[in-house]
C-alpha cells in the first residue's frame, strides 16, 4: 500500500510491502553488502602505519579529501532522510534498531519500505514541493522476519540542496555564502545504531557514488564517511593502508600503530597516542 505523510518536508510518500510469512514477499538484496561490512570494520580498525616521516603528507591528503566529502552539508542530507524513516517506523510500531533481537512467540513482520522524498530546492523561503524542479531521493530499507537490516540504500536524482538551508525567518546579521548544489548518485547507508529520531542521534556509515554540481561546476564523486552525531570521520590512504580522520577543530588521524592531531591550516601534527 502507499501511505502519504506530512512528516517529510517538503513532501514524501512511503510504500510498505508487508507479509507475516517470509514467503509472501520477495525482499530486495542490499547492494554491496559484504564490501560495506568490510568498510565498517576498517573504520573500527585502521590499517595505516603512521610515523613522523609520512604524517605531513597524510594530513595534506586528508585536507584535500575533506573538500570532496562536503561535511558542511552532505551528512545533513543523509541524517534528515534517516529521521524521516524513523518517524515512519515509529508510526507503524516497527523495529528501528538493527541490533535488537525479535521477540519470540510473535508473528515476525517482513517488510520493504520505500521513502520518496522531494528535495528542498534552492528557493529561500522554500517553495511548494516540486519534484520536476527540485528532484528527489528514494530510500529503501528492509525488515526481515522482525529484524531491521542495518543496510539501507538510496538514489538521488537531480536533488537540489541549498547550502545553507533556506532560512526560517528572523534577522540575518551576517549573510552566509550561499551555494546551490545538485546531487545525483547512489548512497549506501549502514546503520551503526538505531535509526535516529534526530540528526544529533545519527550514527551510520555512508558510501556515495555519483556526481555533485555546485553552481555550474559538476564533478564525479566517490567517497565514504562515518557520522556519530555531529562528528564526521573519513578514510585516507596512508602508510600501506587506510588512516581514519576525525573532523574537528583539528584533524585527528588514527592509524594501526599511532594517532596524531593535526592543525588544519598549518598542517603541523603532534602525536596523540
Amino acid at each position: 500500500m502507499r501511505v502519504a505523510t506530512g512528516l517529510l518536508a517538503p513532501a514524501a510518500a512511503v510504500a510498505l510491502a508487508i507479509g507475516c510469512d517470509q514467503e509472501t514477499i520477495t525482499l530486495p538484496e542490499p547492494p554491496m553488502a559484504a564490501e560495506t561490512q568490510q568498510l565498517v570494520a576498517l573504520y573500527d580498525m585502521p590499517t595505516a602505519t603512521l610515523n613522523v616521516d609520512n604524517i605531513q603528507q597524510t594530513a595534506a591528503d586528508a585536507r584535500a579529501r575533506l573538500q570532496e566529502i562536503q561535511p558542511d552539508w552532505f551528512p545533513a542530507v543523509v541524517s534528515d532522510l534517516l529521521t524521516r524513516l524513523r518517524a515512519r517506523l515509529d508510526d507503524g510500531s516497527l523495529p528501528s534498531d538493527p541490533a535488537s533481537t525479535p521477540k519470540a512467540r510473535r508473528a515476525q513482520i517482513t517488510l520493504a519500505a520505500n521513502i520518496h522524498r522531494i528535495c528542498a530546492g534552492w528557493d529561500d523561503p522554500a517553495s511548494a514541493p516540486d519534484e520536476a524542479t527540485n528532484g528527489a531521493i528514494d530510500l529503501t530499507a528492509i525488515i526481515d522476519t522482525g529484524q531491521l537490516n542495518p543496510e539501507a540504500w538510496a538514489t538521488a536524482t537531480a536533488c537540489r540542496v541549498r547550502v545553507p538551508p533556506a532560512s526560517s525567518g528572523g534577522a540575518i546579521v551576517v549573510a552566509p555564502t550561499v551555494r546551490n548544489v545538485t546531487l545525483d548518485g547512489t548512497l549506501i547507508i549502514y546503520l551503526l545504531a538505531p535509526v535516529p529520531p534526530t540528526s544529533a542521534d545519527a550514527q551510520y556509515l555512508v558510501v556515495f557514488n555519483g556526481s555533485i554540481t555546485i553552481g555550474d561546476q559538476t564533478k564525479s564523486a566517490s567517497f565514504d564517511f562515518e557520522v556519530d552525531g555531529t562528528s564526521v570521520k573519513f578514510r585516507v590512504p596512508a602508510g600501506g593502508g587506510d588512516a581514519i580522520v576525525t573532523v574537528g577543530t583539528t584533524l585527528g588521524i588514527q592509524g594501526a600503530n599511532a594517532s596524531f592531531s593535526c592543525d588544519l591550516t598549518a598542517l603541523t601534527c603532534q602525536s596523540s597516542g
